[in-house]
């Protein structure tokens, strides 16, 4: 019984290890995100042509932000609804009132702002 819990425990902490989020995925997997713009003719080439690259562009509808890495973790409409915010484990996007994103939070922008408010 001992052996098994520790097989157990071991697999959780190697699972642990190999995690990686959502934008770390889509920076690694070229191959993934080169299906995906082929998959997707109906986006303009300059869009196709940023993800085939990793980039995450303003202008970007909030649907293919969700069709890229998911339902967001949480998110944030304003009090007036003009701004809406989706956070993901270690980034975040901004969208405007139409749903077309405005800004793209890094994860190092996310880590920045971290430690500023911690202090």
């Amino acid at each position: 019984m001992g052996k098994i819990i520790t097989m157990i425990a071991c697999i959780f902490i190697l699972c642990g290890c190999a995690h990686y989020s959502a934008y770390e995925n889509f920076q690694r997997d070229k191959k993934l995100r080169l299906d995906f713009a082929k998959k997707h003719p109906e986006l303009s080439p300059e869009i196709r042509q940023a993800i085939v690259e990793g980039k995450i562009l303003p202008g970007m509808e909030q649907s293919l932000i969700r069709m890229l890495f998911g339902e967001p973790d949480e998110t944030y409409l304003s009090e007036t609804g003009m701004f809406e915010m989706w956070y993901y484990e270690g980034f975040a996007f901004g969208f405007d009132k139409e749903g077309i994103l405005v800004k793209f939070f890094t994860p190092e922008e996310m880590s920045m702002k971290k430690k500023k408010s911690g202090r």
